[in-house]
């Protein structure tokens, strides 16, 4: 399917929607304290029946760009905000966004200037 096209763009958005309203349903209808259908990109990218690879390069595209950006951070919101809230398990959550959405550990940066001083042999014996 083209998606770069207006029509393919219009197609795109609604299948990304459908994809949310079916797990809302699925969730909705399940009473239960655990998320029946979590949003997940996996569970995205099987709906739309592309590989991650494959929305990597849509989402380059400049007239998709938003639209696959904004699927992927109500994925990454709902991830979060329900692992928070006991829905999810935490350590799916965790991994889930470490390895789909870029997450990390780290508190801070060990360079957060992006510059190092360097000093000559006799600066470095003096400061020692």
């Amino acid at each position: 399917m083209n998606y770069r096209t207006k029509k393919g763009r219009e197609l795109l958005c609604a299948k990304i929607e459908e994809y949310f309203e079916m797990c809302d349903e699925a969730n909705l209808s399940s009473g239960g304290k655990y998320a029946a259908k979590p949003y997940t990109l996996s569970g995205l990218l099987y709906h739309l029946d592309m590989s991650e690879d494959e929305l990597c390069i849509l989402e380059h595209d400049r007239n998709l760009c938003r639209i696959i950006g904004c699927a992927k951070r109500r994925i990454e919101a709902y991830i979060e905000e329900n692992a928070l809230s006991g829905k999810l398990a935490s350590t799916a959550a965790i991994n889930s966004l470490k390895s789909r959405f870029g997450w990390s550990d780290k508190q801070q940066e060990e360079n957060p200037l992006g510059f190092e001083i360097l000093l000559d042999e006799e600066a470095a014996r003096l400061g020692a």
